[in-house]
């Protein structure tokens, strides 16, 4: 039962993700609510369990996203495996951590992300990039408590 309730709030992060409200966009940048579902559901779901969500998460936002598809599915594995690991060798209890986590996480995304995009022949100016790297990772971490709150109480 708990693992339908978590799909549908995977579903509603998506559809919240894609229809963000205007005003609560900062420079452009909007938050990756998926992502942050999974590092929450590494942090509180069996390994196999969260590795499922984030391949569905990164499902997900390939199949919205103009990206290449597949993208966000192998890097959203990838950081449900390297979240795990990391969280085996140090404490991931205290708030800060898991915030620290979460910045990291949002930041080598956009930088891989980012020079995927490069690499498929966009160009984009290094004053834009290096914005597109900050801000929306700083952003992603600062919404991560709610959504670290809302996975916790489903998953207990």
């Amino acid at each position: 039962m708990k693992k339908w309730l978590l799909l549908a709030v995977v579903m509603a992060l998506a559809v919240l993700q894609l229809s963000w409200p205007r005003f609560l966009v900062f420079f452009n940048a909007r938050p990756d609510l998926l992502l942050v579902f999974v590092v929450a559901a590494v942090f509180y779901l069996d390994f196999k369990i969260a590795l499922v969500f984030s391949i569905v998460c990164g499902l997900l936002k390939d199949a919205f996203l103009p990206a290449d598809f597949g993208i966000n599915t192998i890097l959203f594995s990838l950081w449900c495996y390297a979240i795990w690991q990391l969280g085996r060798q140090i404490s991931t209890e205290q708030t800060i951590v898991r915030f620290a986590v979460v910045f990291i996480a949002a930041f080598l995304n956009n930088i891989i992300s980012g020079v995927q995009s490069a690499n498929l022949g966009n160009f984009i100016p290094a004053g834009i990039f290096l914005r597109n790297l900050a801000v929306p990772s700083l952003y992603t971490a600062v919404l991560s408590p709610f959504i670290f709150k809302l996975t916790k109480n489903i998953a207990a």
